[in-house]
């Protein structure tokens, strides 16, 4: 079973204390993909969405997605590692060593398919050197102060509705209005190419996801993006009611 902590379309959080004993009583086997926010969890204050963890299995997330370390970069733990390498462990004799049954060596050609890996925690051990925990936490907290920055500007606009609450660093929102109104606008901001952004279906609405996730990101970005999606906003219902009444 997999549970999911800050899902793709909008960022939001299933319910491990209530998921996690059903998973641990019918002996379900309970994944959790934090892929996105589980870089968040660096900071104590979002560590509440956490809770029910102990119930897990195994639980990834990604680094390379919000924690500044390049492409690629997972992070896997397991509560019970011989589930894993029993389940990959391959033992011909070109491959046996002194060592292995020792305790002091973590093989780990036995964590997974392939017998080499390359040595991705090198990448997240400079970045953990370089910006230590508190400039990490800085760096996610101030993701999440423009989330909440670029939300109150769109909330001010009584052309616009946020769509799922703003936890972390992504905003849903769209215009009031029918899909293929908000497919419109989404097709001229894309087409502008000034900022990206993409979509997703919420409840049968079309949904315009607005992600903070550049290292270099600052206020005035927010600000020149919520402009520029206004500005285009603009343009598009006048152009809509124009066809409208025409027809």
């Amino acid at each position: 079973f997999c549970a999911t902590l800050g899902t793709t379309p909008c960022c939001s959080f299933d319910k491990l204390l209530e998921l996690g004993p059903i998973c641990n009583k019918e002996n379900i086997w309970m994944h959790i993909d934090a892929a996105y926010a589980g870089s968040a969890f660096i900071c104590p204050e979002f560590r509440h969405l956490l809770n029910g963890v102990e119930f897990a299995d195994s639980f990834n997330f990604n680094p390379h997605k919000w924690l500044l370390v390049n492409f690629d970069c997972s992070a896997m733990w397991v509560k019970k590692r011989s589930d894993l390498t029993g389940a990959f462990k391959l033992e011909p004799l070109y491959l046996q060593h002194h060592h292995q049954e020792s305790g002091l060596v973590t093989d780990y050609r036995h964590w997974q398919i392939p017998l080499g890996r390359r040595f991705r925690s090198l990448k997240l051990w400079f970045v953990l050197r370089m910006y230590g925990v508190r400039g990490l936490q800085e760096h996610i907290r101030k993701h999440v102060r423009l989330s909440h920055q670029f939300e109150h500007l769109v909330l001010q606009d009584e052309r616009f509705e946020i769509c799922a609450e703003v936890v972390l660093g992504l905003v849903c929102f769209r215009l009031k209005g029918s899909n293929e109104l908000n497919e419109a606008l989404l097709k001229s901001i894309n087409e502008a190419k000034k900022i990206h952004l993409v979509p997703c279906h919420l409840r049968e609405k079309f949904v315009l996801r607005f992600a903070i996730c550049s290292r270099t990101v600052e206020s005035t970005h927010i600000k020149f993006a919520w402009q520029h999606v206004s500005q285009l906003a603009t343009d598009l219902l006048k152009t809509w009611e124009q066809n409208h009444h025409q027809q």
